[in-house]
C-alpha cells in the first residue's frame, strides 16, 4: 500500500491545484484519476474571467483562445439586448487545454498523478484513509480530497449533503459559423432552454468557431438534448449556424446550491464535488479554484498539527463560505426567480434593460463571478423593475 500525506480524487483544474498548492508547501501528494488522460473529457463552455486566469498560476497560457468584450441577449421575441463592447469582460479557453496545463504544472511540483485509478472503495481505519481502485491498487493517507466531480464517490463515501439541484448541459463545438468573435450569444426563452439559457461563444478571432450548448433544469418535460437539437436548427440561431459542422460533442452535469458542510474527520471536497458553482452562469472554474486556495491551507496547517478531526477542517468550509458563499446563496435566490419568468416577462425585462440608464450600470457593474453587484444599482436606478416579475421577485429582501 503506498502511503501519502494527501491523496486527491479527480484530476480535473480544481483537483490539480488544490494537490500542487499542498505539495509545494512540502507534503506528499497524489491524485487518483479515473480515465487514461487528464482532461479527457470536454464538459464546459470555458468561459472564465481574468480571476481565473490569476488563480489557475500557470506559466502557461497556451489554452487562451479568444477575448470577449460583450453580450447580445436574444428575448424569446427577437429583441436583442447588447451589453458591454468597450473592454474585455471575458476569455475563452481551451478546456481541454486548461486541465493538461494544470495537471502538468502538478507533476512539476513533485505531484504522482496516477491515471486509470477509479475509486472503487474507501475505508476509514483509526485517522488514516485507505483507497482501493479498480486497477487493484491499494494506497492511503492522512487526508483525503474529494475533487471528483457533481456524483462525487467522496462525498456519497462520507454522507455528506447532496447538492440542492443539478442541470444537465450538453453542446458541441463548431466550425464554419458566422459569429462576431467579440460577442457572446445568449438566448432564453422555454423554447430554447427552460430553467436556464443558450448560448454560442465564438473561439477564434475570426469568428468562424464556436462553443455552443445550453442547460435545461431536470424536470424539464424533454431531454437537452431535444433543446439542442432545435436550437441548431432554430431560424433565431440561423444567420450564425446556417452552415456550422460539429466537430466535437460537449455534455455534462451541474450542481447547483450551498452544501452545509463540506468536511468530515479526514476528508475534505472541493470544486463541483461541494456544488461550488454559479447558479446564474453554471461556471465552476473561479469558485472552485478559489476554495482550492483555502482547501490547501487548512490541510497544510491540520498536516503541521497533525489534526485531521471535522473540528479542524470545518475551518476550510468557514473560509469558503465567507468568500463566496454569500454570492452564491444570492445567485440562488436569483435562480429562483428566473425559473419562474415567462417568456412575456423575458420580453419586458429585455426591452426595459435597454434603457441608457440602466445598460450605464450594466456595463459598470456587470461581472460574471458576482452577479449581485448588478441588482442594487439596477433596482435604484429602476424599482418599476419589481413589477414586471412574478410575485417572489416582489420580496425586496432577497436584493
Amino acid at each position: 500500500m503506498k502511503k501519502y500525506d494527501v491523496i486527491v480524487v479527480g484530476g480535473g483544474p480544481i483537483g490539480s491545484c488544490t494537490a500542487r498548492k499542498i505539495s509545494k508547501k512540502g507534503h506528499t501528494v497524489a491524485i487518483l484519476e479515473k480515465n487514461k488522460k487528464t482532461g479527457q473529457n470536454l464538459k464546459c463552455a470555458g468561459l472564465v474571467t481574468q480571476r481565473v486566469i490569476d488563480l489557475a498560476d500557470s506559466s502557461s497560457k497556451k489554452f487562451i483562445q479568444n477575448e470577449i468584450k460583450g453580450a447580445n441577449i436574444h428575448s424569446p421575441s427577437k429583441n436583442i439586448l447588447k451589453i458591454g463592447g468597450n473592454k474585455t469582460h471575458a476569455i475563452v479557453i481551451n478546456r481541454i487545454k486548461f486541465d493538461r496545463e494544470l495537471a502538468k504544472e502538478a507533476e512539476k511540483n513533485n505531484v504522482d498523478i496516477l491515471l486509470g485509478n477509479n475509486v472503487k472503495k474507501i475505508d476509514k481505519i483509526k485517522n488514516t484513509v485507505s483507497i482501493k481502485t479498480s486497477n487493484r491498487k491499494s494506497y492511503s493517507c492522512k487526508i483525503l480530497i474529494g475533487a471528483d466531480g457533481p456524483h462525487s464517490i467522496t462525498r456519497k463515501h462520507f454522507n455528506l449533503p447532496e447538492p440542492k439541484e443539478f442541470l444537465t448541459g450538453v453542446g458541441a463545438e463548431v466550425t464554419n459559423c458566422c459569429v462576431d468573435p467579440d460577442f457572446v450569444e445568449i438566448f432564453v426563452g422555454a423554447n430554447i432552454a427552460p430553467g436556464f439559457f443558450a448560448w454560442i461563444i465564438p473561439t477564434n478571432e475570426d469568428g468562424t468557431k464556436a462553443r455552443i450548448g445550453l442547460c435545461t433544469s431536470r424536470e424539464s418535460l424533454e431531454p437537452s438534448t431535444y433543446f439542442f437539437k432545435h436550437f441548431m436548427k432554430s431560424k433565431r440561431t440561423e444567420s450564425f449556424l446556417k452552415n456550422a459542422r460539429v466537430t466535437r460533442k460537449i455534455g455534462g452535469t451541474i450542481p447547483l446550491g450551498i452544501l452545509k458542510k463540506t468536511y468530515d474527520d479526514n476528508v475534505l471536497i472541493v470544486g463541483d464535488a461541494a456544488s461550488q458553482i454559479k447558479p446564474t452562469s453554471g461556471g465552476g472554474l473561479y469558485p472552485g479554484l478559489t476554495s482550492a486556495d483555502y482547501c490547501s491551507y487548512v490541510v497544510d496547517q491540520a498536516l503541521k498539527k497533525y489534526n485531521y478531526s471535522a473540528n479542524f477542517l470545518k475551518n476550510y468550509h468557514k473560509l469558503w463560505t465567507k468568500h463566496i458563499g454569500k454570492e452564491i446563496s444570492k445567485a440562488m435566490a436569483f435562480r429562483s426567480i428566473y425559473r419562474r419568468l415567462t417568456d412575456d416577462q423575458f420580453d419586458k425585462y429585455i426591452l426595459k434593460f435597454q434603457d441608457p440608464k440602466i445598460l450605464d450600470i450594466i456595463n459598470k457593474y456587470g461581472d460574471i463571478d458576482f452577479p449581485s453587484k448588478l441588482s442594487g444599482p439596477i433596482l435604484k436606478k429602476s424599482p418599476s423593475l419589481l413589477k414586471l416579475g412574478p410575485s417572489v421577485i416582489k420580496n425586496k429582501r432577497l436584493f
